[in-house]
């Protein structure tokens, strides 16, 4: 009777905590980022504050900040090359589009080739509201940038005064478990995103260097979408993978693009199963069931930023709930560990 009640507390607890997180997510959501952000850039910045004089510790916050600032940019440039991309390629569309239809004996919509995708997408009703809803997202998303940004400036400028008051406040071995936790999570952050860059480089090579072989166009395009799409875990890489072969199908014969998805799938297969699990595995050690879940829940939360947060997001749980005894089950569960011990490695491992 008391494991039942302690599963019906667990799952209402859950459920608020859903819905809580959902309902504040223009919030919690900016939090949560700013605070991965800044542990992942903590031990640079921290380095950096010791070995200045106290009039210019904020030396350190700056620099994780033009870091951070750095990658962004890096981030946002190749959004804009994509998205430039795109536009040629939706225009570019229409024409080869009303010629794969007519070898079916298909019309294209508005019948002939000026009246294909390209203007249906960038008529100038259309256009003038994609150019609305595009800058009222741009706005947006500026301002969720700018809001991150200042809360990480925030969290690096106020984590030494945050550290003395948990010692403050608490006993020494909590104040040890939050620092053991958020060294770990920072860590591991740092391992997730620079080995995401790595292997979505390595498969986007690849993908450009087999589709240069069949003179597939926009190469560039689908590097980009590669690399991009690889920090959505196994649904971004599926994704990756489908755009320029169903754009082979419009654009080759049938046999071609069969050819292009047979090696992409190959290449997909070698760097997903292969060398992914080789690097990320002991590091991260997410379960691939709960890698698929976590992106699910995370996504539904939060939308892309969540899907993109998925992996950090449900080790930063793994291992907050792996320092406490009465959690450390569920801990278990969500890794791809078979003990308790593994667990407690998984957990000090940096």
């Amino acid at each position: 009777m008391r494991s039942w009640r302690a599963i019906m507390i667990g799952v209402i607890a859950f459920a608020a905590a859903f819905w809580l997180l959902r309902e504040t997510r223009s919030i919690t959501m900016p939090l949560v980022t700013a605070l991965l952000l800044a542990l992942a850039v903590w031990p640079m910045v921290g380095a950096i504050s010791r070995n200045m004089p106290r009039s210019l510790k904020w030396l350190g916050p700056l620099a994780g900040l033009l870091v951070v600032l750095l990658l962004l940019l890096a981030f946002m440039v190749a959004l804009g090359v994509a998205a430039n991309q795109v536009y040629g390629l939706v225009g570019d569309m229409g024409p080869r589009l009303s010629g794969w239809l007519a070898g079916f004996g298909l019309s294209s919509p508005e019948g002939g080739e000026q009246g294909g995708i390209a203007s249906i997408a960038f008529g100038s009703g259309s256009a003038m509201s994609t150019a609305m809803t595009a800058l009222g997202l741009t706005a947006r998303t500026l301002g969720g940038i700018v809001l991150i940004l200042f809360l990480m400036l925030l969290m690096l400028t106020e984590v030494e005064s945050w550290h003395r008051k948990f010692i403050a406040v608490s006993a020494d071995s909590s104040d040890r478990t939050m620092r053991e936790t958020g060294r770990s999570v920072g860590q591991k952050f740092r391992t997730y995103f620079n080995t995401r860059v790595l292997l979505g480089a390595i498969t986007a090579a690849l993908y450009v260097g087999w589709l240069a072989l069949f003179g597939v166009d926009y190469l560039l395009l689908w590097g980009l979408l590669a690399v991009l799409l690889n920090f959505i875990p196994t649904v971004g890489s599926i994704v990756a993978g489908l755009l320029p072969v169903a754009y082979a199908f419009v654009s080759k014969d049938p046999g071609t693009a069969a050819m292009i998805a047979a090696g992409l799938l190959v290449i997909e297969q070698i760097m997903g199963n292969l060398i992914d699990p080789l690097i990320l595995g002991r590091r991260i050690a997410v379960s691939p069931l709960v890698v698929l879940v976590s992106l699910g829940f995370w996504t539904i939360l939060w939308g892309i930023p969540g899907a993109i947060l998925a992996v950090p997001l449900t080790v930063l749980v793994i291992l907050a709930m792996a320092h406490f005894d009465a959690l450390k089950p569920a801990a278990l569960l969500l890794t791809d560990r078979s003990s308790f011990e593994e667990l407690e490695e998984f957990r000090r491992s940096s």
